[in-house]
């Protein structure tokens, strides 16, 4: 066989071969739900993973590949979950989230099933820290069923930490990933959508949920708990985002005092104890001047990290409700207006 010969035989052989790649990376594990589980990566890969890990999250530097991959087991795993065809098929929604238990998860599915018809609709679940393949196989599925433009609308309260952050790096958008290196996607198909943050409707949502514990809000205090990001910069910016929500509800209220605050959830031991101990002596305080306690959050899922904040406030007074944005009808009416722009 020629050169020339041999180059066209490769090149038909090649034609032949990737789609067969690129199905083999979406061979997965269904369940009962309909929950698609792509096949995990070599242990090999894993360990250049956790070496990546640990340079960017220095609280973690300490653990061994052991404790690390506990510690992601109990953050579950990275998942896609069709919510259902669209009339439309040449648009798509991924949904980005980190998972919020199956409880929640199925909250968040179940929230979606009565949205816009004219979108496929696809959860994308899991906090991308060691593979983006569960992302990439709904941007597959969505392909293969003629999807011409496909809006990723990422679950986050704020775009100021490290997930919404490596879903950017995902979908080429940053240029450095923020846990490891994983598969970066690059389409003009891609309409990436900015968190809720202090939108409008985030505005409206918390407003309402202070005021379904509300007696008298002339003699109550309001506080609203964020999640937090690790980093004291990306801290400063929330805080700003949570200080708009606070003086809105402040100006369409008459709430004595309403006070935001952030946990940094993720952040080192000490850091998350001095902002637990600012919001305790808030609550103290408060409670000391007659004030009534009312707690609310921006946290996206109802069964995220409430049961952590009460356990931190154990022995104070206060009401709180643990509701999540997500499942409210004005967050997918955010999410339908951030289409349309």
């Amino acid at each position: 066989m020629n050169t020339k010969s041999l180059i066209s035989f490769l090149s038909l052989l090649l034609l032949f071969i990737a789609p067969i790649v690129a199905e083999e990376s979406c061979k997965t594990d269904t369940d009962s739900l309909g929950k698609e589980y792509p096949l995990m990566m070599d242990a090999m890969g894993m360990d250049e993973k956790y070496k990546q890990i640990k340079l960017n999250l220095p609280s973690l530097s300490m653990l061994d590949n052991e404790q690390l991959r506990n510690m992601m087991q109990l953050m579950g795993p990275n998942y896609y979950w069709p919510v259902k065809n669209g009339q439309s098929p040449n648009q798509g929604l991924l949904i980005l989230a980190h998972g919020y238990g199956p409880d929640g998860d199925l909250d968040l599915f179940n929230s979606l099933l009565d949205f816009n018809a004219d979108y496929e609709i696809i959860l994308s679940m899991g906090m991308s820290m060691m593979t983006s393949r569960h992302i990439e196989c709904s941007v597959k599925s969505f392909k293969n069923q003629g999807v011409e433009t496909i809006f990723i609308v990422p679950i986050s309260s704020t775009p100021f930490n490290t997930l919404v952050r490596q879903w950017k790096y995902i979908f080429n958008i940053e240029d450095n990933y923020s846990y490891a290196d994983v598969n970066v996607l690059d389409s003009q198909l891609f309409k990436f959508i900015e968190p809720i943050s202090d939108d409008q409707m985030a505005k409206e949502i918390i407003l309402e949920y202070a005021n379904e514990i509300s007696n008298k809000q002339e003699e109550e205090v309001v506080l609203i708990i964020a999640h937090g990001p690790v980093s004291e910069s990306d801290n400063i910016k929330e805080l700003r985002i949570m200080d708009n929500i606070a003086q809105y509800i402040s100006d369409n209220s008459e709430y004595s005092i309403v006070k935001s605050f952030t946990l940094q959830d993720d952040a080192g031991k000490s850091i998350r104890e001095s902002n637990v101990l600012k919001i305790r002596d808030f609550i103290d305080e408060s409670s000391k001047q007659g004030k009534r306690v009312l707690i609310v959050s921006n946290l996206m899922s109802g069964k995220g990290i409430q049961k952590s904040i009460e356990k931190d406030l154990n022995g104070l007074t206060y009401t709180f409700n643990s509701k999540g944005l997500l499942t409210h009808q004005k967050f997918r009416t955010w999410i339908e207006k951030s289409i349309m722009k």
